[in-house]
């Protein structure tokens, strides 16, 4: 009686007879009772203890709704089947339904890579236990195919292992150690924004934006810029009208040091932030000099491009960029970046970043780059053949003043929404507006046309006296209309 009372199993409610089933198995293997045991000729008390003992065990973990489909049932044998045949319908309907289970699974968001391979694993083995066979690599297939974005590298290398290697034991415990590693990486996220804000407000980040709103300040010029169709400055290539020329090409300097490997092709205007992978250049180098937040400006080097033209480098320094990785924007700097003026695009080198014992690993759909098992970069190829790199150089947003020969009160009065002259004076002199300078010559008694009409004012109409005032005064009016013909007086 007291191993009976031992026994606490969770009561089957027709909802979850999969797992009970499963419980009463190791229940009655606990005891050491064997129900399939058919019962033996005459009178066995051993074997009619044994049916009693498996009868209550059932029969007490259900609940009294279900104890009712089994009254009439007369041995433990008899319950189990009857209870199978009713909740385990092998038809072609209940395939059917647990095919369809399997394929439309996919992990929830708050699940756990156990819990996703357990619910994976569970719907398998229903499907053969209602007579249909599944292989183990539909079920990995399944498990890869069905897991977030952010394990997309995981899934890479899993196609790249040892086909006697993919096994569904080794790829759950590459599972867990990846998810252990991503849960570390977002808590260290977690802990670098909060520290970011501190950061923000430092002396070197402050010393930092005023470079970074310096070297901003003409951006939007086109003065500094030369077309590289027909060489003349004031305008870009892709605004040029001059006939397009297949090459252009410079005088060549001597004394060149550095290498890089140029394509000329055409490019759109919003690809002026795009990086790409070069194997042939020795280093980092970009002609936009608004990336920069950190420049030394140099005019020693010279760099030689794949059709040995050769170019200056002005200066070397640091930029900051964001990097895509795994769907989610990271910030990272890249050191030593050459500032090329006349570079056609931005270029990022594989020989500086294997020299730091990175790994590129290049395939038909694109570029990725390893720190060790870590995905840190990617690219995607285009249709010339050139990896652009998922990265983007991160420029200050500070607003550039348009210079002009004209500075005088008159056009900031006009610019800054007419603004009283004393109050423009004002803010010249305490700086409160970037590139305002005014002349102490400047002339203060022009007439403003805008202001002297925005001024005006017209004078509201007179009240109308009407000359009837007595009574008995004749009065005019019109009793309907207005007519057409002139009133009779």
């Amino acid at each position: 009686m007291d191993s009976m009372r031992s026994i606490n199993l969770e009561k089957f409610d027709g909802n979850n007879f999969r797992q009970w089933k499963f419980q009463i198995k190791c229940a009655l293997k606990a005891k050491g009772i064997d129900i399939s045991v058919p019962k033996p000729a005459g009178n066995n008390v051993e074997w009619t203890k044994n049916d009693g003992m498996a009868m209550f065990i059932i029969t007490s973990s259900m609940d009294f709704k279900q104890i009712t489909l089994i009254e009439n049932c007369e041995t433990a044998k008899e319950i189990m089947t009857k209870l199978e045949s009713i909740y385990e319908q092998k038809s072609e309907l209940c395939k059917m339904l647990i095919h369809e289970k399997f394929y439309q699974y996919k992990m929830s968001t708050n699940d756990s890579v156990a819990q996703h391979i357990s619910k994976v694993e569970s719907l398998a083995k229903q499907l053969k236990e209602s007579g249909e066979s599944i292989s183990e690599m539909a079920v990995i297939t399944k498990i890869l195919g069905t897991l977030p974005h952010k394990y997309r590298s995981l899934r890479q290398a899993w196609m790249s292992l040892d086909p006697e290697q993919q096994t569904l034991v080794n790829l759950t415990a590459r599972l867990l150690d990846e998810e252990a590693s991503l849960q570390c990486e977002e808590e260290q996220e977690t802990a670098l924004l909060v520290a970011k804000k501190g950061w923000k407000n430092s002396p070197k980040q402050s010393e930092l934006n005023r470079n970074a709103s310096n070297s901003n300040q003409n951006k939007n010029s086109k003065h500094r810029f030369e077309c590289y169709n027909c060489g003349k400055r004031g305008h870009f290539s892709r605004e040029c009208r001059a006939p397009k020329k297949s090459k252009y090409r410079k005088p060549q300097q001597e004394g060149a040091d550095l290498l890089a490997f140029n394509v000329e092709t055409k490019f759109h205007e919003a690809e002026d932030n795009v990086w790409i992978l070069d194997s042939g250049a020795s280093a980092h180098m970009t002609y936009r000099k608004e990336f920069f937040v950190e420049l030394l400006e140099c005019n020693q080097k010279s760099l030689t491009l794949g059709n040995k033209q050769s170019v200056e480098v002005a200066g070397i320094g640091k930029v900051l960029i964001k990097r895509c990785v795994n769907g989610q924007w990271e910030n990272s700097e890249l050191h030593d970046v050459l500032y090329v003026p006349n570079l056609r695009r931005n270029l990022f080198s594989e020989g500086v970043i294997m020299r730091k014992s990175y790994i590129i690993i290049k395939k038909d759909s694109g570029a990725f780059i390893y720190k060790g098992n870590d995905l840190v970069m990617c690219a995607t190829i285009t249709e010339n053949n050139l990896y652009e790199l998922e990265i983007k150089a991160v420029v200050s947003d500070t607003c550039n003043l348009v210079q002009s020969d004209q500075n005088n009160i008159k056009m900031w009065h006009e610019r800054l929404g007419h603004v009283n002259l004393k109050q423009i004076k004002s803010m010249s002199a305490d700086n409160v507006v970037e590139g305002l300078k005014l002349n102490n010559s400047d002339k203060t008694d022009f007439v403003c046309e805008a202001c002297a009409y925005g001024k005006q004012c017209r004078f509201p109409f007179h009240k109308s006296i009407r000359g009837e005032l007595q009574p008995g005064d004749l009065v005019y009016s019109d009793v309907c209309g207005p007519m057409s013909h002139t009133s009779i007086q």
